[in-house]
């Protein structure tokens, strides 16, 4: 969330600046990246905490489901399916580096870069489905 703060913050900043009225003597006595008064990182951290907090104290059940799908999804998506297609695609890239040995590489080759794409995409593909299937009866 800190982040996001800060984004909010640039953005106030950025739109600040491009109207001339707005600006103020502290902005020109100040050195510009530190200058963030506490009203505008204030509005920025409302900003960005305020549509999560109103989600979730509407629909309180939300919060967790989130959590469990992006966990699921994110996770074996993020160490599983990706890793296994760089390192495909590195490999296939430069056939030349199958010869030589590099400390900390996964052992068996493409047999086993295509197992763990496999085993990923069978863990992530019926959370797609079924998500896909929520999706299609709240739309009709």
């Amino acid at each position: 969330s800190v982040s996001l703060v800060d984004f909010f913050v640039d953005a106030i900043n950025l739109l600040s600046k491009d109207d001339p009225e707005s600006k103020t003597e502290e902005m020109s006595t100040v050195n510009k990246s530190n200058a963030v008064g506490a009203g505008t990182r204030t509005i920025a951290a409302v900003f960005a905490l305020a549509p999560p907090f109103l989600i979730s104290y509407a629909f309180p059940d939300v919060f967790l489901t989130a959590l469990e799908e992006a966990g699921l999804l994110g996770g074996v998506s993020l160490y599983g399916i990706l890793p296994a297609l760089c390192l495909l695609s590195l490999r296939s890239a430069d056939n030349s580096s199958e010869t030589k040995a590099m400390p900390g590489r996964l052992g068996g080759g493409k047999a086993t870069l295509f197992a763990l794409l496999t085993i990923s995409s069978a863990l992530v593909l019926p959370e797609i489905v079924h998500v896909g299937r929520v999706v299609a009866e709240k739309l009709h």
